[in-house]
């Protein structure tokens, strides 16, 4: 009598994958190919499940659902330097959960882009992506040498201990050491993106592990868009997004676009606020780890997500032959927050950031407070930063800037909405004052925007156009005390004036500069739309290449009319403990003025 076999049965027996008793269920067709310091090892996933032609966002979710929770599906990663015939002796390298050749962390926040279709990772550049029901793992070796790998499948906790010629490698990879580098995905050129007609979009993927990221090969998205005329050199930006946002948008405009600059986005994974997160954040590279506050006391909080931003940024400026004395920074909301963050404790990489309505100190924001708890640890739970500093202390901008006075940072353009409860005001405060009291170079502008509050740009007034060249191999003067600044209050919404600016009417010329062992000399004015003819303001020269000043020395100044060139200002400036010489009540016109600081 003829017995009929299911479908689904007849299928896993085809392939070899049942789950009935004697029968395989490896992996097959373990291979390997290594790349920059680390290692591409791939293999068939040995359920038909895993291989569908297509999936959409949603789809892979609950695909994902079936496979790694419902039947707790992992594959175990081992490496010798001799071929692997069996496992004594040996230990994992490496854990993957299954539908790892699929990318659906690229739209970012998954939100309501769940019918969107999931991509396939490309492995090899030039290569078609991996095709449906492969597995990969990227793993960066400890050392150089040859090495073999095999790959095992755990399912609902037991290991399937067999090995074979198909889920073993029978000829070994010569590995090196390295961080790996970026894998070219496709290259897209829409009419029009980012408010840019005809630019050229370059995707990549990084698998990312420390320390770039807490563990090991995390693939990473990012974009380098190039406008259509170059600047040689260019200068890149890099571009953060906002909650919710991905490398495709979220961060304000494409700034310095007109002018041949390059664009460097990526997805912020964890929404760390582009700062950092815990050592013990994940359990894995697909997995959060339970919030212990016992062992995060005992770990601690790495920039983990400044440090890889920083990492792709050299290798975009390398691949792209860029200027990187010329580097700016820009977000909005979560990217405002750590626009500023980024160039605060980056000055030597960072020349200009602007931030839209950002947070400056963390653990006084009402609302996104708990979303910093969520990668630093409670501040009750004193988890450490990597240099010991208390983690909420490492990264409070008001705090961070009065314990590094000394250190210049670039022009820092911001916003916040004296009615943005979301964010609070309150802190805004707190970071103006410390820039005014550290004497940084900023422009602060507030109003009853709430969350649309848009930071302003020197001389153009607008919150595109950066008409500046700046860089930060070049000096520029710090603005404090002006007389056209608004009051802000002292942090009560109802306090000071509802709208107004800092340093907003200011602006210098760059390119004029005089910067020598024994004088400084710059040349500012206040634009046509300046609300007087004149101002008086404290001028600080920061960013200092060849005169270097020392606590006690005294220097005299001298502040010129332009164009008559004549002296309407002289005085002496002794240098303060933290080598800063600030000029005070310095008058500058629209018409302009030069000063001169001399030994």
């Amino acid at each position: 009598m003829t017995r009929w076999i299911p479908a689904r049965l007849l299928l896993a027996l085809v392939l070899g994958m049942s789950g009935l008793p004697g029968l395989s269920q490896q992996v097959s067709g373990v291979a390997a190919f290594h790349r920059a310091g680390q290692t591409f090892i791939t293999f068939r996933e040995p359920h038909p499940e895993a291989a569908p032609a297509a999936l959409s966002i949603a789809g892979f979710r609950q695909l994902q659902r079936q496979l790694a929770v419902g039947e707790k599906i992992r594959y175990r990663v081992y490496r010798s330097a001799r071929p692997i015939t069996r496992l004594d002796g040996l230990a994992p390298v490496a854990e993957a959960p299954p539908l790892t050749a699929w990318n659906v962390e690229y739209y970012g926040d998954p939100g309501d882009r769940v019918g969107q279709p999931a991509l396939r990772y490309v492995i090899d550049e030039g290569q078609p992506p991996l095709a449906p029901g492969t597995g990969v793992c990227v793993f960066n070796p400890p050392e150089a040498g040859a090495a073999c790998y095999a790959v095992t499948v755990l399912r609902g906790g037991k290991e399937e201990l067999e090995i074979g010629a198909g889920n073993s490698m029978a000829t070994a990879v010569e590995e090196s050491v390295g961080q790996g580098a970026p894998v070219l995905q496709r290259v897209e050129r829409p009419a029009e993106w980012q408010y840019v007609r005809n630019p050229t979009l370059h995707y990549y993927v990084r698998w990312e592990s420390p320390p770039n990221c807490s563990v090991m090969g995390k693939p990473m998205d990012y974009v380098v868009a190039v406008p259509p005329t170059v600047a040689r050199p260019p200068a890149i930006g890099l571009h953060l997004h906002c909650w919710g946002g991905s490398l495709n948008g979220g961060y304000g405009w494409w700034y310095q676009a007109e002018q041949g600059h390059i664009l460097v986005a990526a997805n912020q994974v964890p929404y760390d606020w582009w700062t950092g997160y815990h050592e013990r954040y994940w359990l894995n590279s697909w997995e959060r780890a339970p919030r212990d506050p016992a062992l995060w006391r005992e770990g601690v909080v790495r920039p983990y997500s400044q440090t890889r931003m920083l990492s792709f940024l050299d290798w975009a400026a390398a691949r792209w032959n860029a200027d990187a004395s010329r580097t700016h920074v820009a977000g909005s909301s979560m990217g405002g927050s750590g626009a500023l963050m980024f160039a605060i404790r980056h000055p030597d990489r960072i020349a200009w950031a602007t931030g839209w309505v950002g947070v400056h100190v963390p653990e006084r924001s009402p609302t996104f407070r708990s979303s910093y708890a969520q990668v630093y640890g409670e501040p009750g739970w004193q988890a450490r930063f990597e240099d010991g500093t208390p983690t909420w202390e490492h990264f409070n901008d008001a705090l961070y800037l009065r314990r590094h006075a000394r250190v210049s940072v670039g022009l820092l353009c911001f916003s916040n909405g004296k009615n943005d409860g979301g964010i609070g005001w309150p802190q805004a405060v707190e970071f103006h004052r410390a820039l005014q009291e550290t004497r940084q170079p900023h422009i602060f502008v507030w109003g009853q925007r709430g969350h649309g509050q848009r930071a302003a740009l020197p001389g153009s007034l607008e919150d595109r156009h950066m008409p500046l060249d700046l860089r930060i191999t070049q000096s520029l003067p710090a603005f404090s005390a002006c007389s056209l600044d608004e009051n802000p209050g002292s942090g009560d919404p109802k306090e000071g004036d509802p709208e107004g600016q800092s340093n907003l009417y200011l602006v210098w010329s760059p390119t004029n500069i005089v910067d020598t062992p024994d004088r400084w000399e710059m040349s500012a004015n206040l634009v046509p739309k300046a609300p007087r003819e004149d101002c008086v303001v404290n001028v600080t020269p920061r960013r200092l290449q060849r005169l270097q000043l020392l606590p006690g020395q005294e220097l005299a100044w001298t502040n010129f009319s332009l164009p008559s060139g004549e002296a309407v200002q002289k005085g002496r400036v002794v240098v303060d403990r933290d080598s800063l010489a600030t000029l005070e009540r310095i008058r500058v016109s629209r018409a302009g003025n030069r000063v001169v600081l001399a030994r």
